[in-house]
This record gives structure tokens, sequence and C-alpha cells, in this order.
């Protein structure tokens, strides 16, 4: 557990930190890792998640109504966010709240929301048959983050906000996903949750991940024209998922 929550620490932290050291850099050049990064989501969330999920729990209707609810919810968040969950930072992270510009601790409270709940995912405790094995997850957790970092880092500076400022804020960012991985891990292990419950909030973050990593297709394709580059990374992601689904 610790080992993951590491590992998920860092791959947040150490995109924020490219683009503090390097002013100049052009997320740009990583909008294959976005492609790449919704396709394995998508995939890994219908190969491996839901099965399990539904498996776990013999109420197909209820499950089905926490992913719906899980796909709302990151519709929320999103519009708090300004997106910034999916790479993009489209609308220099302005957010406005009934015609005021909302201060960047809204957009890190959104943010920060859903990636404590991408840290549930991880989780895997010993009295739930779900996720007997995350590795697969948390390589999709990971390339998600990065360049949601890198374009989180990227509005606070064209906000002009102070350097230790949006450091802390990206450390406040890195923490969010660990956080929910050993909360999660914590509360299953104690019995606080049922197994059941357990898996009704896998469903509701599935539901997230549904909603970030089809977004991602569409923001990722200009006019929604998929060229040769974005197909190829596109069915690299697809088959690692497959592969790593009937290796692991």
């Amino acid at each position: 557990m610790w080992v993951d929550a590491l590992i998920l620490f860092f791959s947040a932290f150490t995109g924020g930190i490219l683009f503090i050291l390097f002013p100049g850099f052009r997320r740009k050049k990583f909008d294959f890792i976005l492609v790449f990064s919704g396709s394995y989501l998508f995939s890994i969330t219908i190969l491996h998640i839901l099965p399990e999920v539904y498996a776990q729990y013999n109420q197909p209707f209820k499950i089905g109504a926490w992913i719906l609810a899980g796909f709302l919810l990151q519709m929320i968040l999103g519009s708090i966010s300004s997106g910034i969950e999916h790479g993009h930072s489209h609308q220099h992270g302005q957010i406005r709240l009934q015609g005021i510009s909302a201060a960047p601790l809204f957009l890190l409270i959104g943010l920060g929301i859903h990636a404590f709940l991408e840290g549930t995912i991880v989780a895997h405790p010993v009295r739930s048959a779900i996720h007997n094995h995350s590795g697969g997850i948390l390589l999709g957790i990971v390339l998600h983050k990065f360049p949601a970092a890198i374009a989180l880092m990227t509005v606070f500076f064209h906000q002009k906000q102070k350097v230790l400022l949006a450091l802390l804020y990206l450390i406040i960012f890195s923490l969010a996903s660990p956080a929910g991985l050993i909360i999660t891990s914590y509360v299953g292990n104690s019995s606080l949750l049922s197994v059941n419950e357990m898996a009704l909030l896998y469903a509701l973050v599935s539901g997230s991940f549904l909603h970030i990593s089809t977004t991602i297709f569409f923001e990722s394709s200009p006019h929604h024209h998929l060229d040769g580059w974005r197909l190829f990374w596109i069915f690299l992601a697809v088959s690692l998922a497959l592969l790593l689904e009937l290796v692991i």
C-alpha cells in the first residue's frame, strides 16, 4: 500500500515540478500521453473494474445507478476544476461562479476531490474480493495524473501565482490520491464499510473514470478527427490493457 501511495504522489509531483523547473515547457508535446492514458483508463475500467464490481454485488441496477452517479459527479467536479483532470487548461483556469472569478482554491478543491476518488480505486482491502491485482489500474492513474499536474501548474502560472503558493497547491494535489488509497484501505480492513458498500464506492469511481476517459478522447481529437498517430496510441493502450489482464 505504501509503495503504491508513493508512486501516486510522485506521479503528480514530478509532472508539476517539471513545469516549474522548465517554464518554457510545452504541454502539447505530451498530447500523446493524454490519448494513451485516456484509452488505457477506459480499457482497464471496462476490462477489470466493472466486471469485478458486478461480480461482487448481485444487484446490477444498483451498481449501474452508482456508475451513473459517478459519471454525473465527475461532470460537476469538472465544472469546478475547469477540466484540468483531463490534462487540459483550455479555459486558463478562469472558473466563474455567478459571474465572479473564483480563487484558485476552488480549482484545487474540485481537482482534489477527483484525485482522492482516484486513490480509492487502487485500495484492495483483504476483506474484499475486488481488485485482486491493482498494478494495471495504478499504471492508468499514474499516466493520467502526470499531464494533469502539468495542466494544473500551467493554470497557476497563467494566473501569475507565486511559485511557493503554486508549489503548495501541487503538494496538496499530489497528496490527495495517496490519502484516498490509505483511508480506503483502512476503512475496508477495519470493517467500517461492508464488502457491498466498497463495491458501490468502486462503481462510483468507475463512473468517474468513464467520464474522464471519454472526455479525453473528444478533447484530444481536433474536430473529432482521428489521425494515424492517435489511432496508433489508442490501439497500443488497448492492447496493453488486454495484455496486462491476461498476464497478471
